[in-house]
């Protein structure tokens, strides 16, 4: 059997964290429906969760977690940059998600630092840089945790 390639065991690794950094929220009030739901419904042994549906809420919750100490070891202003990549996710086309994050960061950084919004504009370079470095960092957290299989 032929492995594939790096690139694409990457490109692949990336789409996963990708998608737990953009939808933590979603995920995790589903993840906390689903086991509220199986804490109270499980009154015996036989209306207990298979363990596969087990193995699939434990590894959620790791991935929740992990997500949140990502986010606590952010800079303050990498962490208001992951709430608008966040509030702009679905946002594409040719300008997608960067010009309006643009905005709405110069705002938020000059409106905490008493600043213009010149002084703090920040560029599509370095927000691509920044994006970059996010999921990297949470790669490598989930692949030393086993998450990334």
């Amino acid at each position: 059997m032929e492995l594939p390639s790096l690139e694409a065991e990457i490109r692949s690794d990336n789409k996963k964290v990708t998608y737990w950094l953009l939808f933590h929220e979603d995920r995790k009030k589903d993840y906390m429906l689903r086991r509220d739901y199986a804490v109270i419904n499980c009154s015996t042994v036989s209306d207990s969760l298979t363990s596969s549906e087990m193995l699939d809420i434990s590894e959620e919750e790791k991935w929740i977690e992990l997500i949140e100490e990502v986010e606590r070891r952010l800079s303050w202003k990498m962490k208001i940059f992951l709430c608008l990549r966040r509030e702009y996710r679905d946002m594409t086309g040719r300008k997608g998600w960067t010009a309006a994050a643009q905005w709405k960061y110069a705002q938020k950084v000059a409106d905490y630092l008493g600043k213009e919004q010149e002084d703090v504009y920040v560029d599509r370079f370095t927000f691509n840089n920044w994006w970059s470095r996010i999921v990297e960092y949470t790669a490598r957290l989930a692949a030393k945790r086993g998450l990334l299989s």
